[in-house]
């Protein structure tokens, strides 16, 4: 007999059509359950109906009043009119289990709602990371967030630094459950044969290519990235650096004084195979990111079989291990970098090898295996 089918509902707050890691979770979690042969539901209030095109899941959309974001979505009414909204979305729909992404401020609003079935907390980057915009900084959460995890049936943290961060702020820690961000991995690592990176960007077909791939935000630190690649770019003039994201062509002036601009290509995005053609294509993966929680890009890589040159931040530090699959240094330490990238340039053997542990560990992070961590909590 096959596995009883589950109505799950998935409540979120942002969703697609709006990129980023925490809807590309939500996504691929919902696909990944609807394959098991479960019933899912995607609560947001970005959607009204799926807009990725291979979705085999169903969405129902909530409103949010104005001034939420502004004066505190944990406030009244902001926070008693999603909750009202959400009591009757999952009394239509009868859920045998929820799971909540992002803790401020969805899990905040459903907490408001009684009585619910069991339910688990991901805790995504707003909830957790001090930024100089966020809410931990803006209204002090730290405490309701605490309480609202504490009281649910189990708070997914995302890497050992979300872990360690739940249990600053007062989060039971016997309801935190180790869960990472996952990898399709018959996408990455099925060769992609009608994409040419090199040729698409008119690039040497022998050209050395360091790739990053995230979209323009302080915590992503391109600036660093071009400085570091600079530094390369001097001793290997035939390498060259790609660095795909929406709105990373601002670096433009900075490669261009340091005399790097013809060996940097700034592209805002490739999508679908051509993205997956280029990790599989690209030398290394660099991330000299500043702040993450649990950056999605980092097992995309190592599903591609790329050795990965990281910094010492959340995540990051869990999936890549110095002398194994890549390299961590610290953040910010552009000559640490260099080294780290000249180092795999110029040793295939050393390349070859951390590739292979790459697509060895990529296995720990299949939405597969990520689905299944968190329906045993269900």
């Amino acid at each position: 007999m096959g596995t009883p089918t589950v109505r799950i509902a998935l409540v979120t707050a942002s969703f697609l059509p709006k990129v980023g890691g925490a809807e590309f979770v939500v996504h691929h979690l919902a696909q990944q359950w609807c394959e098991m042969g479960h019933d899912v539901r995607i609560l947001n209030y970005a959607a009204s109906e799926p807009s990725h095109p291979e979705a085999r899941y169903s969405v129902r959309r909530y409103s949010v009043l104005r001034g939420a974001s502004r004066f505190g979505a944990h406030r009244f009414p902001f926070r008693w009119h999603v909750a009202r909204q959400l009591r009757r979305l999952l009394e239509e729909y009868q859920p045998e289990f929820i799971s909540v992404h992002f803790g401020y401020p969805t899990a905040v609003w459903l907490s408001g709602v009684k009585p619910l079935p069991r339910y688990l907390v991901t805790c995504h980057g707003p909830a957790l990371n001090e930024t100089p915009q966020g809410p931990r900084q803006r209204f002090g959460i730290d405490r309701l967030v605490a309480g609202v995890l504490s009281a649910s049936a189990g708070a997914v943290a995302l890497s050992s630094d979300g872990r360690r961060i739940m249990e600053r702020i007062g989060v039971n820690p016997g309801k935190i459950l180790d869960i990472p961000n996952g990898v399709d991995l018959a996408r990455f690592q099925t060769p992609v044969t009608d994409f040419d990176l090199r040729a698409h960007f008119g690039l040497p077909a022998d050209a050395r290519i360091v790739l990053t791939v995230g979209r323009i935000t302080w915590a992503k630190a391109h600036d660093a990235g071009i400085k570091a690649f600079a530094k390369v770019h001097a001793k290997l003039p035939e390498t060259h650096y790609i660095m795909l994201g929406k709105g990373v062509s601002k670096w433009q002036p900075l490669a261009t004084d340091l005399g790097v601009a013809s060996n940097v290509v700034f592209c805002n995005g490739l999508y679908d195979s051509e993205l997956v053609g280029a990790y599989q294509q690209a030398d290394i993966f660099f991330l000299p990111s500043v702040k993450e929680l649990c950056p999605m890009v980092v097992p995309e890589a190592m599903g591609a079989g790329l050795p990965a040159v990281v910094t010492n931040i959340s995540g990051s530090q869990d999936m890549v291990q110095t002398g194994d699959n890549g390299f961590v240094v610290e953040p910010g330490d552009v000559d640490a970098m260099a080294e780290a990238l000249q180092d795999l340039l110029e040793d295939d053997a050393l390349r070859t090898r951390m590739a292979q542990a790459s697509s060895i560990k990529a296995q720990n992070y299949a939405w597969e295996r990520v689905g299944r961590l968190y329906l045993e909590h269900a």
